[in-house]
């Protein structure tokens, strides 16, 4: 009889322990074996079988490929030797003395009741949640958190156990670049998939990054993950240079096999350091980062004045001429046959403001946030965890939309929408990741289907030691649908058009994963509502982040379009770019986003300085064939023209671009830190935004409308041969006063700027404005 009740204890119900249908174990009364309070002991210690039994199925029925899982079951596997060794020797001491006690059995395994129970609850709860990677360990850890020493250990010993696996990760990934994860359990994670004919050739920024879900926070902290994820991407990098310093990188990470987290962190910390200062040295001296840098200086933030001035002359008949390709490939032409050593490596383009992914193949130029996964050629926004409850990618270069854009998407839903409510995101364009026009997707009992528009904001506020975060919506409109129900695994084609201060969408079922209908119904049937960005949100020269985000469920992203304007968009060539070639591993410093950023500055100052040398070159017209008291008006127009523009291209290049230029590249010649070096080519880029007032949209609106009186005074002195030049004297003295209005406009608020901000700069541009007080004595005249 005590045989079948120890077998019992293994799991193994038999003559009077009963089992019903999985259900813990039971003494069978009916055999009238034993007395009621033997019964209720005995019960009791059968259960500890019922346990033991739960657990060795799960240990026993696992075919995960989850090396998580598997050093689970080693670990739990190697607990219960000493609940198996006890059994045995109950049986011995039985064999022995033929003797049996129940309680005296109790009181054996008194100590195993709590470790089974806590073992099968612990089981149940993994499975139940679908635990992987960080998040079994996470879970590991809490249950060690107990005043059960016993319990402790086991604990203890199972989490070593699955620590191996982290262990291997990391040193695979410290020490190879590699991650060692077929499971997708490893927190970081590659997101570029597509295959490359150079396998070095990677984004620094998009092709690995940091999966939250599965880092044991209890362990790694997201500070130390980011810097290991930084180690493993500059392995990569110094691997394909052959510049790993491979025998002391090693010796460092054979110290980390232990875990200790004090040592832990300083290992951590001491490879950051070591492989930063290696790639610093490989992309600084081998890769001669200065003299690109320098450059980019000269010729992309024209800085060098021989170059732009023989660009011009050469090209001037070109860029009288419209936008073409024909007219594009002759600037090409003869900025190739410059005599500059760097124009192999340069190339004019014409930006359009705007992107297309029509697969996900490369994610070069976005940001993903949370749980974001590329598969195959589309990108999966699965549910988040951690302090933010939404995932979701972002263009990293802001987008012009103040003056129009269509923005197209398609997407399905993995899951159909919760009733009675659910929300999911697919439109976003925020300032910044705080403030956010949302388009909601939501489905309820009383109104269906529907789509809200609506705003977001986040604000931080400070309560001593912690900060609290509020969020502040506002309901803008909703947009009631008729025909879609967003079934789950339903394709959609959503486009979105923004122009004249009127928002439109159209959304659409589309019956193909491979073709998507877009223009289904007419303009007329599209949704409506009118919309202004200024009202909302202080855009930097009408532009923004664009992005995609959602809540709480899963969405597969498929196509991304959006076509959008310039900030100078009614002028020819307003859009002209210079781009400068930038090889890896440079440019993994020097990275596309950064680049695009210089770009800007160009399209910013080439106008500027194209006016300025329009102006030059019509004045010498003028002084060869006119007299100057016959162009009175036409001269003065010009003095008053050329002191403008001349004061505020001196105050971008030599103020500004030159002081900043020389703050950053001091501070690069002393730093040895790779990542330190990258922020400061950041601060260096947001310094020179602001101060060329790039997040002030109205001045810089006044800026380019002071370019078109440039253009439209051109316009009249290339009249005078055709007309009597005291006819061009009379329209050029009303263009001269509504410069005067406009530009006092724009006067006015430089000097309150000045008043909200201590910028040295702000003064030394009024001052080249205005130092004979000129501007000063009009706008005081007009008050």
């Amino acid at each position: 009889m005590l045989h079948d009740l120890l077998f019992s204890l293994l799991g193994k119900p038999g003559s009077f322990v009963k089992q019903f249908d999985n259900s813990p174990f039971y003494i069978d009364e009916s055999l009238n074996l034993f007395s009621k309070p033997e019964i209720v002991q005995l019960n009791q210690i059968v259960n500890l079988g019922y346990h033991y039994q739960q657990i060795d199925n799960f240990l026993q029925n696992q075919e995960e490929k989850s090396s998580y899982i598997k050093a689970l079951v080693f670990g739990i596997d190697n607990s219960l030797n000493d609940y198996r060794q006890t059994i045995l020797t109950l049986e011995q001491e039985y064999l022995n003395e033929k003797m049996f006690i129940v309680s005296q059995l109790n009181v054996r395994l008194q100590a195993y009741y709590q470790i089974l129970l806590n073992l099968h609850t612990s089981i149940n709860i993994i499975q139940q949640h679908n635990m992987r990677g960080g998040q079994i360990l996470d879970y590991l850890y809490e249950r060690t958190l107990t005043g059960n020493d016993k319990l402790q250990l086991i604990y203890q010993n199972i989490l070593s156990a699955c620590y191996e696996v982290l262990f291997q990760q990391l040193s695979s990934w410290l020490q190879y670049g590699q991650i060692l994860d077929t499971s997708d359990e490893f927190f970081i994670q590659r997101i570029d998939e597509k295959k490359k004919t150079d396998q070095h050739e990677y984004n620094w920024d998009t092709s690995f990054t940091l999966n939250i879900q599965m880092l044991p926070l209890h362990f790694i902290s997201l500070q130390m993950a980011d810097k290991i994820l930084f180690i493993g991407k500059a392995v990569k990098v110094l691997k394909g240079q052959q510049e790993l310093f491979i025998n002391e990188h090693q010796q460092l990470i054979r110290e980390i096999e232990v875990y200790d987290s004090f040592t832990f962190n300083r290992i951590i910390d001491q490879l950051q350091k070591q492989v930063g200062e290696q790639l610093v040295q490989v992309i600084v001296d081998k890769q001669e980062l200065f003299i690109h840098l320098k450059n980019f200086y000269l010729f992309i933030l024209l800085n060098n004045g021989n170059f732009i001035q023989q660009f011009l002359s050469d090209c001037q008949s070109i860029l009288q001429l419209p936008q073409t390709q024909q007219a594009l490939q002759e600037l090409n032409f003869n900025l190739h046959k410059m005599d500059y050593d760097q124009t192999e490596k340069m190339e004019m383009f014409i930006y359009n403001n705007g992107f297309e992914y029509k697969t996900f193949q490369s994610l070069n130029n976005l940001q993903i946030k949370n749980n974001v996964i590329q598969t195959i050629n589309i990108l999966r926004m699965g549910p988040a965890r951690g302090p933010e409850d939404w995932s979701g990618v972002f263009r990293d270069v802001k987008q012009s939309i103040e003056n129009g854009f269509t923005l197209q998407i398609v997407f399905k839903f993995k899951q159909q929408l919760s009733k009675p409510l659910g929300g999911y995101s697919i439109l976003q364009v925020p300032q910044d990741l705080s403030t956010s026009l949302v388009l909601l997707f939501c489905q309820d009992e009383e109104n269906g289907v529907f789509i809200r528009l609506k705003l977001d904001q986040q604000k931080v506020s400070s309560l001593s030691v912690e900060s609290k975060i509020k969020f502040k919506e506002e309901i803008i409109y909703k947009w009631k649908l008729d025909k879609i129900d967003f079934s789950e695994g339903d394709l959609h084609s959503l486009k979105i058009n923004y122009q004249n201060d009127e928002l439109s969408l159209i959304i659409d079922d589309t019956q193909s994963d491979t073709q998507c209908k877009t223009d289904i119904l007419p303009p007329s049937q599209w949704k409506k509502v009118a919309f202004k960005f200024q009202k909302y949100f202080q855009l930097e020269l009408g532009r923004c982040m664009v992005g995609i985000k959602q809540y709480g469920q899963i969405v597969d992203l498929y196509t991304w379009k959006m076509i959008g304007s310039n900030f100078l968009n009614d002028a020819s060539w307003s859009g002209l770019t210079l781009k400068y070639q930038v090889d890896y591993p440079l440019s993994l410093l020097i990275t596309p986003s950064l680049q695009e950023k210089f770009q800007l500055f160009f399209r910013y100052l080439f106008p500027i300085r194209h006016a300025q040398f329009e102006l030059q070159q019509v004045w010498i017209k003028l002084t060869k064939k006119f007299k100057k008291k016959d162009c009175k008006y036409i001269l003065g127009m010009h003095t008053q023209l050329m002191h403008v523009v001349n004061a505020f291209y001196h105050y971008f290049q030599m103020d500004i671009i030159a002081v900043q230029w020389s703050k950053m590249i001091s501070r690069m010649q002393n730093e040895i830190n790779f990542e330190l070096m990258r922020k400061i080519m950041d601060e260096f880029e947001q310094s020179v935004s602001n101060q060329l007032f790039l997040n002030l949209q109205q001045i810089v609106k006044n800026i380019f409308q002071i370019i078109k009186f440039v253009h439209k005074y051109i316009e009249l002195v290339n009249r005078i041969e055709l007309q009597h030049h005291s006819l061009i004297n009379k329209e050029c003295y009303k263009l001269m006063v509504e410069f005067d209005t406009q530009f006092i406009a724009l006067f006015n608020l430089i000097q309150l700027l000045t008043k909200s901000t201590n910028q040295t700069a702000l003064f030394q541009l009024l001052t080249r404005l205005d130092y004979n007080s000129y501007f000063d004595n009009k706008t005081n005249e007009k008050f």
